[in-house]
């Protein structure tokens, strides 16, 4: 834990689409997730902003622990698209009754030519009686390698051509 009482918890893993394609999805239609994982995102709404840019305001409705929906809102903090870096803050809601700051960073990338996402979180809880965040931990795990099956089967991809049309 640093000085001003931020944790980081890290995880990656490999996946089975590009790196690239991981990135780009996640980045310009997330949006998108209630319709292709909808037993984990009840709604995404992009309320200020485009959703995929710097100061884009979106508030989530998502299910931690079935069949409970939790929601908080996030800006978008930092992107990087050279490097297949974007940075989101979640603030408000359930989350911010649990969390002064939770901050998810996602780094897409290749390396042995295999595919790989990291999650970084850093997060500072409200006060030393919440417990570490291994539930938010086992999310992002579980819509990791979900959101990687629906890319590689092309399952997002067909709904991004129907809601284009």
């Amino acid at each position: 834990m640093s000085s001003d009482g931020v944790s980081t918890f890290e995880v990656e893993f490999e996946i089975k689409c590009s790196a690239e394609k991981f990135f780009d999805i996640y980045a310009d239609h997330v949006t998108m997730l209630p319709q292709v994982l909808p037993h984990m995102f009840k709604s995404i709404t992009v309320v200020k902003g485009d959703g995929k840019s710097v100061g884009s305001v979106v508030d989530w409705e998502y299910v931690l622990e079935p069949p409970n929906f939790e929601n908080a809102r996030q800006t978008l903090e930092a992107v990087d698209e050279e490097n297949m870096v974007l940075t989101k803050r979640f603030y408000g809601g359930d989350l911010g009754k649990k969390f002064d700051h939770y901050e998810a960073t996602l780094k897409a990338f290749k390396k042995e030519d295999k595919n790989y996402v990291k999650w970084s979180l850093d997060i500072k809880k409200t006060h030393g009686e919440i417990p570490e965040p291994h539930d938010y931990m086992d999310f992002i795990e579980r819509f990791t390698k979900e959101f990687d099956s629906s890319l590689a089967t092309a399952n997002i991809s067909a709904q991004i051509d129907r809601n284009q049309k």
